[in-house]
């Protein structure tokens, strides 16, 4: 763990951008001037004002730095000093880090020195699996990536994954497309796109001949803190699920337009799984929960609702396809989740919406689609990017200007609780849950959105926020990002990090952050009433605050790339 005290001023570790804005926060009402490199005084603030910060519980002034030429600067307030950086590839390398930590995750392959450096590891999992409750199905599924800090793959997650990194490819090329040193590098395709293909490929071999996508391949029971190669338990295929099902085939619908220019062949193999996906949806049109088996002790991904996999689905067709069936299906469903009685039809009976009111009986049933929603829960904003940047006015009356009406509803919603926090972070102090990142990062891509939609630069500065966050801005004066910042995240719960013998942890990868909702027995012990923006310990065990996931990595990779780009 990171034991230095921390500083009274929080700053962006790794850097500012010229000409946008250097907002820092000060945790003392002294005077702040800022220096050059030579000691001289570029510019001075006086008559700092505190405020109370309701999810750190501090008191903070946020101040913007405003205009500074590329260099390097000391800030000082009272007897507290701190070093920042202007320049204009201050985003550069984290960018391409965050890319590469999936690299890191995958699975079914020996990571080889001369790209995994020091963090190489023997081929793993590349026994035949077999399915979960009838052994006699056994077949060789090898890649994809190990999607967090275990070493399970799962359809849902990893979908949502890729799309993240698609649209950050279709949004922000320049800003995502450099060579990662992978093994793939040099073929003609962007890197980014390279290590989506390595996911893709498996997503592919999760498909049944019915069309169908099983939910997840994994192990009976998490492996304890083992090298992933070490890991020989018997693999199984859990049973199919529409939500990883109708994910695949969004994302392959997505897949088969990106790469299409690369690789035809592959493009078409896409588009035939997806199509042949939804065939399946539609013989089995009614919603079935994904149910854990018995005996099986490893990641869930259940959810209550397959409307926002069905809608983003439906969405990516209409636009690879031009097929207006897939137009009106989204559109029906689009309509119906607005309705209080359709959606109170489809809950009834539904047991994990039972269970999730057993968790919280405060919870409210959803009315409508939540169109700034990215994460495996909600997809329903991958389709809302679709609708907005992909089929734009052709959309429609319903995709397009009713959607894009509920989306800025949402994104001045966003803003609001960056204006809110003393730190400027999206995110509201009751939120801090497990992978609160994922929040954090998934508001930011909302305001990029509206920037994009709109011009609004506050949205756009709203946004850079959240990066600062992540590399440092916080109440915790800690960078999320592994391998950046001189106070950073050591000990993620992560598998190989925490089994290589290795100080450093293995680069490039976010980790979950606060979290002050279900946490382990020895957090809450150790971390009391603490405040929920500093509910977090840097330390393995603590997979409830620490460990790391490729769902949240991508959304990372989103909001880097856009200010790699500018």
């Amino acid at each position: 763990m990171n034991t230095s005290t921390p500083s009274t001023i929080r700053v962006n570790m790794l850097g500012f951008l010229p000409g946008l804005p250097k907002n820092i926060v000060l945790l003392s009402d002294n005077d702040l001037n800022v220096l050059d490199e030579k000691g001289n005084q570029v510019k001075s603030f006086s008559g700092i004002s505190l405020r109370f910060d309701e999810a750190s519980g501090d008191n903070v002034a946020s101040v913007d730095l405003g205009d500074l030429p590329e260099g390097k600067y000391i800030l000082k307030s009272g007897n507290t000093e701190r070093e920042i950086t202007v320049k204009a590839d201050a985003y550069h390398e984290v960018t391409d880090a965050l890319i590469k930590g999936l690299y890191y995750q995958r699975c079914g392959c020996a990571l080889e020195e001369k790209h995994a450096g020091i963090y190489t590891h023997g081929a793993c999992h590349t026994a035949p699996a077999s399915e979960w409750g009838n052994e006699t199905v056994k077949k060789t599924v090898l890649g994809g990536w190990h999607d967090a800090g275990d070493y399970g793959k799962y359809v849902g997650p990893g979908a949502v994954t890729v799309a993240h990194m698609l649209y950050a490819y279709l949004l922000f090329p320049k800003g995502c497309s450099d060579d990662l040193n992978i093994p793939e590098t040099g073929n003609g395709t962007p890197d980014i796109l390279n290590e989506a293909r390595w996911e893709l490929e498996w997503i592919l071999k999760m498909q049944k001949d019915d069309g169908s996508f099983y939910h997840k391949l994994t192990k009976a029971k998490f492996a304890p803190f083992i090298m992933p190669e070490d890991d020989k338990e018997p693999e199984y295929f859990m049973s199919v699920s529409h939500c990883a099902t109708e994910a695949a085939i969004a994302v392959l619908a997505l897949a088969a337009r990106v790469y299409e220019k690369f690789d035809k062949d592959f493009s078409e193999k896409m588009l035939d799984a997806a199509l042949k996906g939804w065939k399946w949806v539609e013989e089995n049109p009614e919603f079935k929960p994904y149910a854990q088996p018995e005996g099986v002790n490893t990641g869930y991904y259940g959810d209550w609702s397959d409307k926002d996999e069905r809608f983003w689905a439906a969405c990516e067709l209409f636009a690879t396809t031009g097929d207006a069936k897939f137009k009106t299906k989204a559109e029906q469903i689009y309509k119906d989740a607005k309705d209080p009685d359709i959606i109170k039809k489809e809950l009834e009976g539904n047991p994990f919406f039972e269970r999730m009111k057993k968790w919280n009986p405060d919870f409210k049933i959803p009315i409508g689609l939540n169109v700034t929603q990215y994460g495996w829960t909600d997809v329903s904003g991958l389709g809302s990017f679709c609708c907005l940047f992909v089929l734009s006015e052709a959309a429609g009356e319903i995709l397009y200007d009713e959607l894009k009406s509920d989306f800025l509803t949402k994104s001045a919603e966003t803003l609001n609780l960056v204006k809110s926090s003393g730190y400027g972070t999206a995110i509201e102090a009751n939120r801090y849950v497990w992978g609160s990142i994922l929040s954090v990062m998934s508001n930011a891509m909302t305001m990029i959105i509206d920037w994009k939609l709109t011009g609004n630069t506050e949205m756009r500065d709203g946004a850079l926020n959240q990066l600062n966050y992540a590399l440092g801005l916080n109440a915790l004066d800690i960078s999320f990002i592994t391998g950046f910042g001189e106070r950073r995240v050591m000990n993620p719960h992560h598998r190989p990090s925490g089994s290589d013998g290795i100080e450093e942890p293995v680069p490039g990868l976010i980790s979950g952050g606060p979290n002050k909702g279900m946490n382990y027995p020895e957090v809450k012990e150790r971390l009391g009433d603490t405040p929920a923006a500093k509910y977090f310990i840097d330390e393995t065990f603590s997979a409830d605050t620490n460990e790391i996931a490729i769902y949240w990595n991508s959304p990372a990779i989103f909001v880097a790339a856009c200010f790699n780009a500018i």
